[in-house]
């Protein structure tokens, strides 16, 4: 017998969501009047230099697990298998990796902008600039997928319009980020990360409860072909193997790791110490969190499957990324507020990132790009002027974030091919500069300008000519009930059977079966490969033509601008002192970079 229910978030939903919305508002206002007498850039873009290891440690994780990852794996799992949430295993590596190459060097420098290590180490205001208007191309774009996912869902639960849902999550962002500064985004950060592990908690004990037992679901997401996990090749084509969600993903969240968020929470640590456990309890946390949504997406096929109803096959949805607050609507709409607490688990990842982009993104204007020019503004007033860049991006973001719209695909794999093409260039300069004392700025300006173009030409034609991926068989459609599709995202008729044949009726038509033959092989890469195709393009290229070059510079790095095992390698001194500098005292602004001086002097045993 089957039991027509018709679905829609509820009043309580409602209520939980504007809660969700007003925590981090809250939040901002506290600190916008705790720190009202606080009124310089240090306090504002790095806390004073003085944050503590647990807000930290939440924000830097949060700050890159959006709704893109929320609503991207569950719905990669669904429709493809489990191979993509593999990647956080790559991804943790990084952090190691970050925690040898990346706080022995930044951390002593006590940075501002990731970028001002490019200008000590190249002594170039053009590889400076490039490579921050490069950081800065490639945040804009994550955000504006990053604020899409989550209105994306907000459309998709309450039938809200897409531009309206885009503007309210912006907004709400946009406000909190420019009023409170850092410690507003790192303090919400730490709550939002608590919101998104109990919503992934409650899914996961919600969905065993509705379907049965682990042992059903297990059963059915393998009899489906989706617990598959054994891709091997070393093709960079193949979209999802294990070389690529290895090595692939690692070199892809190095982006991360090299990047004006995670510099901003490091420098404003207080010691490196701190900064250093930070970064490795981040490595628990990718591996639980990617795991975790492994999970919701096995749980999520499983419900589907166990009603024979697939949303996505029966044209109820238009876009696979739906599928996951499709999915929590009902599955949670016995009990009142939980659907509702999952919807802000989403806005909870898409602010936590847009927050911090925007606070990156002022942060890289005022400090790399404008510098200059507001050297003679007193601190409360360039301040001040930080706070109102934030506004302007927050309106920018909104509007590629509209257009996101318009792009096919999981949004997982539009975030990835945007940090793989920009952020590849970008950490193969730090690369160069971290390792190579006679590495130069026409090897760096070079390397990354050609590095740049080329990953830009392979994410493009890969998005209008590459092969698209191949999904699994799709669950039945026989419980689907017909209704008007307008109004989908507000109401839809499951019914209740025993029944777990998933193959009943399946369409193929909706699988794509195309092979290598079509195209150019270039146009197949996987994006996960475009991180390391960046990276090693500007750093070989960078060499090459900084060791053809070498004869024009005459100055050497600083040897605390290198490695410590690069300096044992070169020959260079080991024990150096690493100085500060103050790069926007006038003296500084107006000599050649070699002859600055320094303002304060500490050791690298911190």
């Amino acid at each position: 017998m089957a039991m027509d229910k018709t679905v829609a978030l509820t009043i309580a939903d409602y209520v939980v969501i504007v809660l969700m919305f007003l925590i981090p508002m809250g939040i901002g206002i506290w600190f916008a009047y705790t720190d009202r007498k606080k009124t310089t850039r240090d306090e504002y873009l790095l806390g004073g230099r003085k944050m503590s290891l647990f807000p930290i440690t939440m924000s830097l994780f949060v700050t890159y697990q959006s709704a893109i990852s929320l609503m991207g794996i569950p719905n990669e799992v669904y429709q493809y298998g489990i191979m993509f949430p593999m990647i956080y295993i790559g991804s943790s590596l990084s952090y190691v990796v970050g925690y040898f190459i990346m706080i022995p060097v930044m951390y002593p420098l006590r940075l501002t902008s990731l970028y001002e290590y490019l200008l000590l180490r190249f002594e170039s205001p053009a590889v400076r600039l490039f490579s921050t208007v490069l950081g800065m191309i490639q945040t804009l774009f994550y955000m504006a997928v990053a604020l899409f996912s989550p209105a994306l869902a907000l459309q998709t639960a309450a039938a809200i319009p897409l531009w309206l849902s885009v503007v309210i999550v912006g907004l709400i962002g946009t406000v909190y980020t420019a009023i409170g500064g850092i410690k507003s985004v790192v303090w919400t950060d730490t709550f939002q990360t608590l919101v998104v592990f109990g919503g992934i908690f409650i899914i996961l004990v919600t969905g065993c409860v509705s379907i049965g037992s682990v042992r059903d679901i297990w059963a059915v997401a393998y009899n489906s072909g989706r617990l598959d996990a054994t891709v091997i090749s070393p093709d960079p084509r193949t979209r999802l193997s294990w070389w690529g969600v290895i090595f692939g993903a690692m070199f892809m969240w190095m982006t991360n790791i090299f990047n004006q968020s995670t510099i901003q929470r490091i420098s404003s640590m207080r010691t490196k110490r701190e900064a250093s456990i930070c970064f490795f309890l981040n490595v628990p946390l990718m591996i639980v969190y990617g795991m975790s949504l492994l999970l919701v997406g096995v749980v999520m096929f499983a419900y589907f499957s166990f009603y024979q109803c697939d949303p996505i096959k029966a044209g109820i949805l238009t876009d696979g990324n739906q599928i996951l607050p499709f999915y929590v609507v009902h599955a949670l709409h016995d009990l009142p507020g939980m659907s509702g607490f999952y919807m802000g688990t989403l806005f909870s990842g898409g602010l936590s990132t847009i927050s911090s982009g925007m606070n990156a993104l002022a942060a890289n204007t005022v400090e790399d790009i404008l510098k200059g020019p507001m050297h003679s503004l007193r601190e409360k007033t360039v301040t001040l002027w930080t706070k109102f860049f934030v506004l302007i991006y927050g309106v920018i973001i909104v509007g590629l974030a509209y257009g996101a719209s318009s792009i096919e695909g999981p949004v997982t794999q539009m975030s990835g091919s945007v940090f793989g093409a920009c952020g590849g260039p970008i950490f193969g300069m730090f690369l160069m500069g971290l390792l190579v004392p006679w590495a130069n700025k026409y090897g760096a300006l070079t390397g990354g300008i050609v590095a740049i173009v080329f990953n830009v030409f392979l994410a493009i034609t890969g998005q209008l000519y590459g092969r698209k991926p191949k999904k699994l068989p799709p669950v039945s459609t026989a419980n689907c009930f017909s209704y008007n599709i307008s109004r989908v995202s507000s109401s839809f008729a499951l019914a209740n059977t025993t029944s777990v044949d998933i193959f009943t009726s399946t369409d193929n038509s909706l699988i794509d079966t195309r092979t290598h033959e079509a195209g150019f092989f270039l146009f197949d890469i996987s994006y996960l490969w475009y991180s390391i195709i960046g990276t090693f393009v500007s750093l070989f290229l960078g060499l090459l033509v900084s060791y053809l070059t070498r004869g024009l510079i005459k100055s050497t790095p600083r040897p605390e601008l290198l490695l410590t095992f690069s300096r044992r390698f070169w020959s260079l001194p080991l024990d150096v002192d690493v100085m500060k500098v103050d790069l926007n005292s006038q003296d500084n602004l107006e000599m050649p970079l070699k002859m600055i001086k320094p303002t304060e002097k500490y050791r690298n045993s911190n």
